[in-house]
Order: C-alpha cells, then structure tokens, then sequence
C-alpha cells in the first residue's frame, strides 16, 4: 500500500506574503512541531505564492526556467527545508498557484490569457481577487504549467496540489479555444450559456475535456521526474452551478491522485446545516479514489470556532476521507491556542488509532446519487415553475407585488441549478437525521454491479439520465431494492432534452404528467388521504405544507382500499391551490402527493415534487417524518445497525473485513452536532447516552475507541436466531465516538 492510499493527516502553513519570515525559523525546530505537535504526515510548502497578488508566475525554490519570488533572493524555500520534513516522516508537496497572475506578466503573455465571448480578457472584466488575470489551459501556457511542475519535482518533493486551473465563468474565447473547437466539431465556438444552443452542450464537454487533458499532461510531466508523485487539485465540488469551472470530477479523477476541494463552509447560503464535511467527505470518495479536503473557513486568518472544527474533522474521517488543515501564520501569531488545540488532539488521537482509518469500506445499504449530468444539464420544459406567486412576504397588505416570470434561459437554469443543489442537500441532511448511514454515488455507478450492494437507491430529482442508467435502476427496484425518487427524475437525457414519454412512468406509477402547479412560498396544502406506512405519522385528514415545486402527474390505476397490500397506492394528496394568502381551503385537487408501490421484488416512492428542497428551506418537522418514513418502508428490513438518540447526532459505519481471520470489523461512528441552532458552531450539548441496536451477527467484542474500555452487550430477549438483535450502550458523547464491533467466528 502506497503512503496516499493510508491515513493522510495534510496541512498547509502559509506566510501569506511575508514568505521571507520562514528563513528566520528554526527549520528543524519547525518540522519537528508539526510532527509532534499537528500529528501530521503530510504538508504543502509554498512553490509558488497563493497569497501574495499574481504572484503565480514566481517560485520559492531556484530553478533557471522561472522568476523567484524576489523577498527570497538566493535562499531555496523547499530544498532548505526538506530534509528535516523527511528526518520526522513528513511527506512533502509542492503548493503550486496556477490561476492568479499579475496584469504586468498576463501582458508579456497576452495569448494566454482566458478571454470572454467579446475578445476582452477575463482579468480585465472580472479581476481574479480584485487584482490579476488568468490563463487558458489551451494556449503554450500549458506547457509552461508543465515546466513548472517538473522544475518543482526536481526539488525532490513527493508530489504537488494544484490550486487551479479553471476555465471560468463566460471563457474561454481565446484563439486556441476557437481553433480547437473548430478542429474538434467543425464549428465555430457558440455563445456562452446560451441553452438554445444545442451546441452550447459541445461547448460544456470541451470545457470539461479541456481540463481533464490538462490535468492528465500535468501528471505524466510529473512522472517524468518521479514515476510515483502524487497530484490533486480542488476539484470537487457538488454545488449546483459547479460546471462553470468546468471541472467535472469524473473526468479530472483519472489523472489525480486524491479528489480534492476545498470546503469554504462558513456562516452564509451554503452553511444552512452543520453537516457540510460529511456531505463533501462522501461526495469526494464517491470518485473512488482517496479523498482529501480543507476544514478552513474563507476568513484565512481566523480560525474556526474549536466547536466547529473538532466537528469538521470528525464528519472528515468518519466517512473515510482525509482532513487537509490550512493556518495561516498570522493567525498563529493572534490565536495560536485556538487554532491548534482541536487539531493537535483530533490529529493525535487518529495518529494513535490509524489502523482503525486504513482500510475501511463503507457499510452503508442506502446510495444517494448525486448526478453530474443534471447538475450540467438540467433546465426544466415545465413553464409553470418559472412563475412566482403568493404573497410569500408581508410586502404590500393591499397588492402582492411579488409575481413574476423568469423569461431569460441563463436566469431559469439558474433557478434549477439552485433546485438541484437545495434537493441533495436536503436528501443528505434528512438521512443523516434519521440514523440511516448512506452513500452518494455519481452517474458511472448507476450499474447493476454497483447497485447491488445496496438496499435502497434515492434519485434527488435525478432529472438527467441514459436510458442505460434507466434500465440499471429498473432491473434494481425489480430485484428487490428500494427506490425514493421526486420531481423530474429521468424525464430529461443526459444532455437535458425533454423525452416524449417519461421512461420511468411505469416504474413511479404515473400514467401522464400534465404540467407543474405555480410556486408559492406559503398558504398551499397537501392532505393525508389514507394511512399507509410512510404516513403512519400522520392522523387521517391531517394537512401538511406543500412543497414549493410540483407536478400535477395522473396515477396509474391501482387499488386504494387496501393501502398495506396495493400494488399502487396515493395516500398523500394535493390541496387545490387556494391562491392567496389567508384564504378559505377549496378542497382536494385530482392529483396525488405521494405515489408508493411495489415493483417486481421492490419498492418504489415517488415523490411529484421537491419534498428535500423545501426541507431545506422551512425544516419542517412533518416532512422529515415523511421522508424518513418513505425511505424506511423502501428498505423493507432494519438496519443492520440502529441508533436510537437524538436526530443530531450523526452516525456513519464503516467496516474493515479480515479475509485471513474469516471476520470483520464494524466502526460505529457517532458525531454530536448538537449544539447551537446556527453556524459558526461554538457550543455543544453532550449527549448522555447512545443506544445502538446490532442486528444479524454476533459480536464477539465491542469497545470504546476512545478510552480502550469494553462496553457490555446484551441480547434482546424473544428474538430468534435469524432475527437476533444485540443491544449497546455508549455511554456519554461529547463530540465525537467511534464504538468497535468485532465480528470473528
């Protein structure tokens, strides 16, 4: 086993612009700390400064081919300072700026420089961090991207992290670009984000191969120098909208080492939930490959709250992927204590228990797809969501003056971008709050293979899919598994044109799909029509908030009196729309709320709207027990492992298998995220006791990561052989607790 495919605790120190204040440190003093202070075994030093304006063109080590960073002089920043990293064991990367140049070097360079539609450059119209241009992984940039990384291997580091490079928003329109389009499709390049385009679609795979090609040029430069360096860059990300970077993690996984991101979660729009490692954690290993990202928050020199952090480390490692911490000097140099403290001890304790991290492979029966292809591709035929209504706002008690339509094609895939974030993230979070470990998936694995191993497959409006993909989930719900969908799910291809007849109709139980009901924020109802499983929450007549996006879809006939035993049953249905706000209820409308069957061996709940999203939005209570219900009833058995506690607290399970002992090894991880009702987090209740319920094998040992005590099981009395349930209980979580659940015949 290569030392990247083993535990990796990264960090990163930066001097910001003062990296001259390095030449004032006791170097050995200095590796010596991180070892024994951070636990780390793995650093980036700086080859090129990322902080210091455009300085990207600048190296901290002496090379003939490339400009040093002048503060520096003759003093070489990585040879002076890497063989005491290599006398403590510390792994060494190269940070390597690729992105942010100063204008005075994008003008010697001008050919390089990514430009808009216009023939402006980007760094004229949108200046990179208020200052600097960047460049065009198409032009002979790239070769000079190349040189750089070889000049820096030869330093004799392990390998580098790429920050950057991108082809942003609106690029690139550069002479390089156009003549390789054209060479590749025989057009001219088309307009930026222009969806009516159907070469606009050819312009999307560019960009992305585009950056897959580079990325694979940067690779094997590196391997001219040391076949067995190791490279990554931050790429990713799951946020909707992610395509304008054009780095689509599928593509750039094959030629990096980690997947990588940086995490920049942090009080605002994308911090609703104090769940963003764990989503990012999964998100990055669902590329197969080790996973790596940043715990920083955007205000480089303050650290995050000690809460906060402890938190961002365990939801890291509990779902297998690596912390990478990043400090600043300067905040050392205010709040040392603060910074280091959570680190130092998390570091320590993962440093002292690493073989209980190497290895692992998740246990989780339950696959959330996050689908590239929609995030790319999705853009909504239903003209009825494009239009907001309601009151929503006390603005004006005489006039509501907030109706509106979204004419333009950028502003509505906008809008769906935005629905197609807010649905994952709300399909996560609720999982998570109910107990029940689960995997994301990308669009590659939606293969019978794949999918086998798993009990229940949720589509969070999965819009765009193959009609392979299609087929796979198909001959999956037949063969027994669970299937939660919602929205859209499969309407669109993989490049988002609208099918003539819904190749999953059959599958949800819906016969036509007549169109979507005008979005109002509030005043809009769906009923409980019949009780059935995933309404046994719910008393008969009960109203629930409706879901600001549905469709009005036509069920397939079915039989509704006996709702256990139907093969198609509605027992949620919509409300007419009562139009205004403090109006009178008008009544049931024709169109169900909920559809749940069975298909062939399997279960299916699909959802004609975007239950997640407005989960997301309003965390009502009674669409989390509805989603948790419909997910449960999906599943068909318990789960293997169960805890009963609080919805804050997380639990992820992992396991280690022993072919040569004939056994394996469960890691129950239990992450208390209950603190305040808001980020930053900085306090925290503890939790006094976790039951957990351990169902279809025997322990043999249970104990306690954490202090190394056995925790005494017992077996639940009535339950038979096949169905025996074994209960635990850990005793006080404060932040995080991973109990060991040793299975050996």
């Amino acid at each position: 086993m290569k030392w990247w495919e083993k535990p990796v605790r990264m960090m990163r120190l930066d001097y910001g612009p003062d990296l001259q204040r390095m030449r004032d440190c006791d170097l050995d003093q200095l590796a010596r700390s991180k070892k024994e202070e951070w636990h780390i075994n793995c650093e980036w030093v700086i080859g090129t400064p990322g902080v210091a304006p455009g300085l990207g063109h600048q190296t901290t080590f002496n090379t003939p081919l490339f400009s040093k960073y002048p503060a520096l002089g003759n003093w070489d920043l990585i040879r002076s300072y890497l063989p005491y990293a290599r006398k403590y064991g510390i792994h060494v990367l190269a940070y390597l700026n690729l992105h942010w140049y100063a204008y005075d070097f994008g003008e010697e360079k001008a050919s390089w420089q990514q430009r808009i539609e216009d023939g402006r450059t980007r760094g004229e119209i949108a200046p990179l961090y208020g200052s600097g241009t960047t460049f065009c992984v198409n032009t002979p940039w790239k070769e000079w991207a190349y040189d750089l990384i070889r000049e820096a291997m030869k330093t004799g580091i392990e390998g580098v992290f790429l920050d950057g490079p991108g082809l942003f928003p609106g690029c690139c329109y550069c002479d390089a670009c156009k003549e390789k389009f054209r060479e590749r499709t025989g057009h001219a390049l088309p307009s930026f984000e222009d969806w009516a385009d159907e070469l606009w679609k050819e312009f999307i795979f560019f960009r992305e191969d585009s950056m897959a090609d580079f990325l694979q040029g940067a690779q094997e430069a590196m391997h001219e120098i040391n076949p067995e360096g190791v490279i990554f860059l931050n790429a990713g990300s799951w946020h909707g909208g992610g395509w304008r970077v054009a780095r689509n993690m599928e593509k750039v996984g094959a030629y990096q080492n980690f997947n990588g991101a940086e995490s920049f979660f942090h009080p605002g729009p994308s911090a609703q939930f104090p769940i963003p490692w764990t989503i990012t954690a999964k998100h990055l290993m669902a590329g197969g490959k080790p996973a790596s990202h940043h715990t920083l928050g955007p205000w480089h020199y303050i650290p995050l709250p000690e809460i906060e952090e402890r938190l961002s480390i365990a939801q890291t490692v509990a779902n297998g992927a690596n912390p990478w911490f990043a400090v600043f000097d300067y905040a050392l140099d205010h709040s040392r204590e603060e910074a280091i403290r959570p680190v130092k001890e998390l570091n320590s304790f993962l440093e002292k228990n690493e073989e209980y991290y190497t290895s692992t492979e998740s246990a989780a029966k339950v696959a959330v797809l996050y689908s590239t292809q929609s995030s790319v591709f999705y853009l909504s035929r239903e003209e009825g969501i494009y239009t907001v209504g309601g009151s929503g706002e006390e603005q004006n008690l005489v006039a509501d003056i907030r109706k509106a339509h979204i004419a333009t094609m950028k502003k509505r895939k906008q809008l769906c971008d935005e629905m197609q974030n807010r649905d994952f993230w709300g399909a996560c979070y609720l999982l998570t709050r109910g107990h029940i470990p689960y995997d994301v998936i990308l669009d590659n694995q939606l293969t019978d293979q794949a999918l086998a191993r798993y009990k229940v497959l949720v589509l969070p409006n999965s819009a765009c899919l193959t009609d392979k993909q299609v087929l796979a989930i198909k001959r999956f719900v037949s063969r027994g598994g669970g299937l939660v969908a919602d929205f859209e799910t499969g309407r669109y291809d993989a490049t988002g044109r609208l099918r003539a007849d819904h190749p999953m109709a059959n599958l949800f139980g819906i016969s036509i799909v007549e169109g979507a009901m005008e979005p109002v924020p509030f005043e809009e109802y769906v009923k409980v029509k019949a009780q059935h499983e995933v309404t046994k929450s719910f008393g008969n007549q009960q109203l629930l908030a409706r879901p600001l996006y549905c469709l009005k879809v036509q069920p397939q006939a079915g039989n509704e009196k006996d709702a256990e035993k139907a093969s198609l049953a509605t027992p949620l249905v919509f409300m007419n729309s009562t139009g205004s706000f403090y109006s009178v209820l008008k009544g049931e409308s024709p169109y169900p709320a909920i559809i749940v069957r069975e298909y062939g061996e399997g279960r299916v709940v699909y959802f004609p709207h975007l239950l997640s999203d407005m989960y997301t939005r309003y965390k009502i209570q009674e669409h989390e027990k509805l989603y948790i219900n419909s997910i449960l009833w999906a599943y068909k058995d318990m789960q293997p492992i169960e805890v009963i506690g609080p919805p804050t607290v997380e639990l992820e399970v992992r396991k280690q298998v022993y072919p040569d002992k004939g056994g394996e090894r469960f890691l129950v991880h239990l992450i208390n995220n209950t603190g305040d009702m808001q980020r930053p987090i900085s306090e925290l209740v503890p939790i006094k006791e976790v039951k957990i319920y351990l169902r279809g094998f025997r322990p043999e040992k249970i104990y306690s990561l954490s202090s190394g005590k056995s925790i005494q099981f017992d077996r639940i009395e009535g339950c038979n052989e096949d169905g025996v349930v074994y209960s635990v209980t850990a005793s006080k979580l404060n932040i995080y607790e991973v109990i060991v659940v040793e299975v050996f015949p």
